[in-house]
């Protein structure tokens, strides 16, 4: 006896592409969330307060070392300059604000005018673009970050001078070095102050 043909049920795969598509579009809301969220997060420190660290940091940058010649291994605007593109996670409002301080820095020192310019935006570059990808709020992410940060700034401005500079200074390794391990110390002690400044 031919036993009576039963139709496939058709509406399973279909419930079952409904839930998977439901959760796609779910887990994309919670990313957007989460990155506007970390978007109203960067915009939490006043911008008065970052414009007097900026003065402040570009007046310790050109007096400080007259008085204490040590002082020279600091590289003060670039730690502010850091922290700005790593709170503002905007890479174009990175660079302009980097490039900024950095020509700034220019017309402090008695260099070449473009020289801190062209490191500074490299670096704000760079720095922004990493705030964007990664969590930077823990101590040791900062830490990893500044220290390269230091270094590719550091090595940027060596290039330069030897490329625009007749005849370039000569390559102090243990200055370089010493350099790389003070500002990334101090800048993990700046960074956590310059967090007290967040509005809440």
């Amino acid at each position: 006896m031919t036993l009576p043909h039963r139709p496939r049920d058709v509406s399973l795969p279909l419930k079952q592409a409904a839930s998977t598509q439901h959760c796609s579009h779910l887990i994309i809301l919670l990313a957007m969330a989460k990155a506007l969220q970390r978007a109203v997060d960067s915009f939490r420190v006043h911008p008065a307060a970052l414009g007097a660290t900026v003065f402040l940091a570009l007046v310790l940058q050109t007096y400080l070392p007259v008085r204490l010649p040590s002082a020279r291994l600091f590289d003060f605007p670039l730690l502010v300059a850091i922290y700005i593109a790593i709170v503002r996670r905007n890479k174009i409002l990175a660079i302009a604000i980097c490039t900024a301080i950095g020509l700034l820095q220019d017309a402090l020192a008695s260099g070449l005018i473009g020289l801190f310019g062209m490191a500074k935006a490299l670096t704000g570059y760079l720095a922004a673009s990493a705030s964007v990808k990664f969590e930077l709020e823990d101590l040791f992410p900062r830490l990893g970050l500044t220290s390269s940060l230091v270094l590719i700034h550091g090595f940027t401005l060596a290039l330069l001078h030897r490329v625009l500079l007749d005849p370039p200074p000569p390559f102090q390794f243990l200055d370089f070095a010493a350099s790389v391990l003070v500002n990334t110390g101090f800048g993990m002690v700046l960074f956590l102050l310059l967090d007290r400044l967040r509005k809440q």
